[in-house]
């Protein structure tokens, strides 16, 4: 066994561990003793509801709060903070903390990709700190959200519910427990705002907040943080002006107060990035509504981040590169110039996220039914919401078919350990030849 693990890429290794843990939960849900009837659940639903918690998703075949006893929620949160953090976050504070091992290159190596750090950071610190922010920000949510969920529904299950969904926002799940999302709280811009903030701080990732937890004493931010502070502030802001446009006619939130409206079209512009709560019906929603729902879920969060997506950096990158080579510049910012690999990979990221998109949205537009009153934006935010681990659903997901469940459980797990790094586990890691052909000038565009 331990000869087979190391013969396996680092790509391999992480797909592996996730499908290892995606198994686990799935056996767990699939027994009698995690389901509020006491009955089996479908294997099928019990391993997408797994996948979906431990991709950090939010999808679900079956409704959270009712099909599932404590047990079976308790099993949920459990993988969704796996997820969120990252199964080699959680092994490695057992591996190093607990039996008090020292890793080797190749783990350090496995943990550096999986966490997105680079090479020369000490691991075993940067570990620590990223659990002990999580948990603390986990717990700063759960005690905010406890100040309306306590006198809702009682002191043990007004903790549980506030732990629960701090949990599941801040790691960009978007599982709930109150049956609807936060439909119920369009009019408390409280929870909104609450639930929005531990959403950003996930999706801002770890490597950006370390940055601005040392800004006191450093008196500066590198410029991946600048990058990835900029783009995300002006998404946000972007989102919530556009959703306003799109949404405002459609008077969605028309018997709401001028302040309850503002933080609802806020929701709407963080949320698909990539939370997947839901503070009104989608099947209700403008198309733009939705295109702008689509295109946000594809581009994500930030990289190292509880969040899914192509990431902002890489939009970034292609933005830049695309606004460059109209004006016959080379691709620099922050006097800086951006390496050829990091400009191949970032459309590589994109070009391959949507040929995955597209074959999974031709699959599901002949293997699903579509009600006669929605087009083909019924099947797109499903599939997108997926490779994006967002959550959101315009009512497909119940009505899945076999094979359509399966299709979006690939998607799911793709959109977690990360396009690049799922398509390089499906080939072995060999030396490059070493031979360099001519080039060739080839007609495009």
């Amino acid at each position: 066994m331990s000869n087979f693990l190391k013969k396996l890429s680092v790509a391999q290794t992480i797909v592996i561990a996730y499908a290892f843990v995606i198994t686990c939960g799935a056996l767990l849900l699939w027994f009698p003793f995690s389901s509020a009837s006491g009955e089996w659940t479908s294997f099928i639903d019990a391993l997408f509801t797994a996948t979906s918690a431990t991709a950090v998703t939010g999808q679900v075949t079956l409704n959270t709060a009712t099909h599932w006893n404590y047990f079976g929620k308790t099993v949920i949160i459990t993988l969704i903070e796996i997820g969120g953090l990252g199964f080699m976050t959680i092994w490695m504070i057992f591996y190093f903390y607990i039996l008090k091992h020292r890793p080797n290159l190749r783990q350090r190596r496995i943990a550096s990709e999986s966490l997105s750090l680079s090479a020369g950071d000490q691991i075993q610190q940067k570990v620590f700190s990223i659990v002990r922010f999580a948990l603390t920000v986990q717990l700063l949510g759960a005690i905010l959200l406890g100040f309306v969920f306590l006198p809702e529904f009682g002191i043990g299950k007004g903790i549980y519910y506030s732990v629960f969904h701090s949990i599941s926002a801040f790691c960009n799940a978007g599982f709930d427990l109150i049956g609807n999302s936060l439909i119920d709280y369009q009019s408390n811009p409280f929870i909104l705002l609450v639930i929005a903030s531990l959403i950003m701080a996930g999706g801002l990732g770890f490597i950006v907040w370390e940055d601005l937890l040392n800004y006191r004493k450093t008196r500066k931010l590198s410029n991946y943080s600048k990058i990835v502070l900029t783009t995300t502030i002006s998404l946000w802001i972007l989102g919530t002006i556009l959703f306003w446009v799109t949404e405002h006619k459609n008077g969605t939130f028309a018997h709401l107060s001028l302040g309850d409206q503002l933080a609802n079209y806020f929701f709407l512009s963080v949320t698909p990035r990539t939370a997947g709560y839901a503070n009104v019906d989608y099947a209700n929603l403008s198309l733009g509504s939705l295109f702008l729902t689509t295109v946000f879920m594809f581009i994500g969060a930030s990289s190292g981040s509880t969040g899914g997506g192509i990431k902002v950096t890489t939009l970034f990158v292609i933005v830049l590169v695309i606004y460059r080579s109209i004006n016959y510049n080379h691709s620099n910012v922050l006097n800086r110039s951006i390496s050829s690999d990091t400009i191949r990979r970032s459309f590589f990221i994109f070009s391959s996220g949507m040929l995955i998109a597209s074959l999974a949205t031709f699959i599901l537009l002949n293997t699903e039914t579509i009600p006669d009153s929605f087009g083909i934006e019924y099947i797109l935010i499903e599939v997108f919401s997926c490779i994006g681990t967002v959550g959101l659903t315009m009512g497909l997901t119940p009505s899945l078919t076999l094979i359509g469940k399966i299709i979006l459980i690939v998607l799911m797990l793709i959109g977690r350990v990360g396009v690049m790094t799922f398509l390089w586990s499906l080939t072995n890691e060999k030396r490059e030849s070493g031979i360099i052909y001519p080039e060739m000038n080839l007609l495009v565009g």
